[in-house]
């Protein structure tokens, strides 16, 4: 069984700030080509994004009342089981922190794009 999580972020967010975001999460592994990046932590969560962003709205149903141009859209993916003493979802709440903590982008983490985890606004990162 996995898990689809998507996140959209504004231009403030680029590769780089989102590559020095996830290795101060605890990603064991990043490859960043182009505009692209990959990112695996212990724990099984992947986060992927690919150069070529098909469009600039935002998928997420409930926007939490914000809205901006999305320019990264990266899926992530919890599969399960997780190793021992490891956990993905406290993965993703250290993703959500560190991106929050590298920079000022408004974004969106929803799961399958119909409940909104996290989002931030110019009040800072907030969960429901």
């Amino acid at each position: 069984m996995s898990l689809d999580l998507c996140l959209e972020a504004d231009s403030t967010l680029t590769i780089s700030t989102l590559s020095k975001a996830v290795a101060n999460a605890g990603a064991w592994e990043i490859e960043v080509a182009g505009n692209g990046l990959y990112a695996e932590f212990t724990s099984g969560l992947k986060l992927s994004t690919n150069d070529v962003l098909d469009a600039p709205t935002i998928y997420a149903e409930n926007t939490m009342g914000i809205d901006f141009p999305v320019a990264v859209r990266c899926t992530i993916r919890i599969k399960g089981p997780e190793p021992e003493g490891e956990s993905a979802m406290e993965d993703l709440d250290k993703i959500a922190r560190s991106i929050s903590q590298s920079c000022s982008a408004f974004f969106l983490i929803s799961f399958q794009f119909e409940k909104t985890l996290y989002w931030r606004d110019a009040t800072g990162l907030h969960r429901p």
